[in-house]
């Protein structure tokens, strides 16, 4: 995992998702959406790279919710581009990656961070997404 600190858009697999996404943004609401079905209605092994391009699907849609929400320069630029509504289901199924993602059954991604003993910070940098997500389910 090309990883450099413990936010959604420190490492190589999250910046490689928001560039997808961003260079098409009339796809983006789709992109984001099938990213995130993906890991939490699957049944595989989650490998690290579909759970890093999840969160960040997940960091969207909150910076859609609540503009500014994303603070980190190049997450910020890739949600700039990006014009899409924030619908009941985009944002259930956001809510919903935090939750398997942050599951250890099954998922690499959270496997790794455990292993390096950073899981708890990895949550921290996380939370503000994660609870501008929470507060937009009724």
């Amino acid at each position: 995992m090309g990883a450099w600190d413990y936010g959604p858009f420190d490492n190589d697999s999250g910046l490689d998702f928001a560039a997808s996404v961003s260079d098409a943004p009339d796809a983006a609401a789709e992109t984001i959406r099938g990213a995130m079905a993906d890991i939490v209605r699957g049944t595989d092994y989650l490998e690290e790279h579909e759970v890093s391009g999840a969160l960040v699907a997940a960091c969207f849609v909150a910076e859609r919710l609540v503009p500014g929400t994303i603070e980190d320069v190049n997450g910020r630029d890739h949600a700039a581009k990006l014009e899409f509504a924030p619908s009941p289901e985009l944002v259930g199924l956001a809510v919903a990656v935090f939750d398997r993602a942050f599951e250890a059954r099954d998922n690499e991604w959270a496997e790794l961070w455990d292993e390096a003993e950073a899981l708890d910070k990895v949550r921290a940098e996380h939370a503000a997404y994660e609870a501008v997500l929470r507060a937009a389910v009724p």
